[in-house]
């Protein structure tokens, strides 16, 4: 269990660990009370220090010390693997099968069409075009070859999503991405909405504004309620059509804030943890 400091704000404690990511890092010490820990605390330890690869290691290591995760691994899977929250959230998120590997362009061809959007169950690798989407039989071959070897992919079951065209705000500026959509990242703590802000923090910059902003809400509401998972990050854009969809779902302890404001969010987030049930 790789971490940099343990502290408690109030009645939680975090884990935390510096990744060198400013779209992730926060120095917590610099704005709340933090108070060291130096033995075993009753609190419930939120997480953050990265992509977390062993989840059940630390849970495991944190409760023979008598300690518990906030956020525990079943919740954690909920809404980190497309997997495991598709099923939940399937009326509001294009069509999506999950694979062990790559099956054969026929298999794909029995429940879609092209082009499709295929990434990994748990990830995509940094959202690269020619990974993601698929236009044809002759992309998906390349993909295949490419996959096997790639570090971010290889290790990931796969997931086929429907591929749903978004509201496009830049399609030109980075072309070997895909293309950057009207889309946001909502952060939840325990069925309330912390923070939100725009998912891309590059190329021309967009807001929510507050026109849209309770239809939106209802969306990301509904789906925070249905995970019931405690601190959640949920994707959502904008279709082509003008629809609100769900776009991905990740664990928060794991996510960058994009364009949400990391002080509105950490504030407003420490502060529902203390009033916490």
């Amino acid at each position: 269990m790789k971490y940099d400091d343990f502290f408690t704000i109030g009645n939680i404690a975090v884990l935390n660990r510096s990744t060198g990511d400013g779209a992730y890092d926060f120095d917590f010490r610099n704005n709340f009370e933090c108070k060291s820990v130096v033995s075993d605390v009753n609190a419930p330890v939120l997480l953050h220090i990265g992509a977390i690869e062993d989840y059940t290691g630390i849970e495991e290591a944190l409760e023979e010390h008598g300690m518990k995760l906030l956020v525990h691994q079943g919740e954690h899977l909920r809404c980190s693997t497309i997997e495991k929250w598709y099923p939940i959230l399937q009326e509001k998120t294009p069509f999506t099968k999950v694979y062990e590997e790559l099956p054969d362009v026929t298999e794909i061809l029995n429940d879609f069409s092209f082009p499709v959007f295929i990434k990994g169950n748990r990830q995509t690798n940094r959202h690269k075009r020619s990974q993601c989407i698929i236009e044809n039989a002759v992309q998906y071959l390349n993909l295949q070859k490419e996959w096997k070897r790639d570090p971010i992919l290889s290790w990931q079951k796969v997931a086929v999503r429907e591929f749903i065209p978004l509201q496009i705000i830049d399609s030109e500026s980075f072309p070997d991405q895909v293309p950057i959509s009207y889309e946001f990242r909502f952060f939840y703590f325990e069925g309330k909405c912390m923070a939100y802000g725009p998912y891309w923090n590059i190329g021309q910059r967009y807001a929510l504004p507050e026109t849209e902003l309770s239809k939106v809400l209802k969306l990301t509401d509904w789906a925070a309620e249905k995970l019931g998972v405690s601190f959640p990050a949920i994707d959502v854009a904008k279709t082509a059509e003008g629809e609100w969809i769900i776009i991905e779902v990740n664990d928060a302890q794991e996510s960058g804030y994009v364009g949400v404001n990391p002080l509105i969010l950490w504030h407003n987030t420490v502060n529902a943890m203390q009033n916490r049930i």
